[in-house]
């Protein structure tokens, strides 16, 4: 639910979350690729037009680049136990089939660079610099100091 929101997101609870997220995907109004090993969800992919996504426009640092139609890639989760496994490049390279098989032209994400060292977890969930360079993402935009604005044209 967080990009979802551009109010406060510390007082929410676990259940407004999870109540909300379930109403936005009622009304088509949440889109994510949800990853499967052996029948049981691994990993996610959360994907979305920019106007579904607003909490990046909020941010301190962020400019749009420009006003051209884009969605937003926001974010990951992969089961501890499947990580470094490539779940989180499967679910790129599906998110991206899903918003292309969609119609959209421009996709936006905001990974971490990590160089050669290694990150925890709740800094990863971006996405790495990376994992979305092999995928023919460009930088456009440096937005923190270890983070970036990159696109591609689909």
């Amino acid at each position: 639910m967080f990009f979802h929101l551009t109010g406060p997101w510390a007082k929410r609870t676990g259940a407004q979350n999870k109540r909300d997220k379930k109403a936005l995907v009622k009304t088509g109004k949440a889109h994510g690729i949800l990853v499967y090993h052996e029948g049981e969800p691994v990993g996610w992919c959360q994907f979305g037009p920019q106007g579904e996504l607003p909490r990046i426009d909020a941010m301190e640092n962020y400019a749009p680049i420009d006003k051209k139609s884009f969605w937003r890639i926001t974010c990951f989760f992969i089961d501890r136990d499947h990580r470094h496994r490539g779940v989180a490049k499967e679910a790129l390279r599906s998110a991206l089939t899903a918003m292309k098989s969609r119609g959209v032209r421009l996709v936006e994400a905001y990974p971490v660079d990590t160089g050669n060292k290694r990150y925890p977890s709740p800094v990863l969930y971006k996405g790495s610099l990376r994992l979305f360079e092999g995928f023919g993402f460009k930088k456009v935009a440096k937005l923190e100091k270890n983070r970036y604005i990159v696109r591609k044209k689909l």
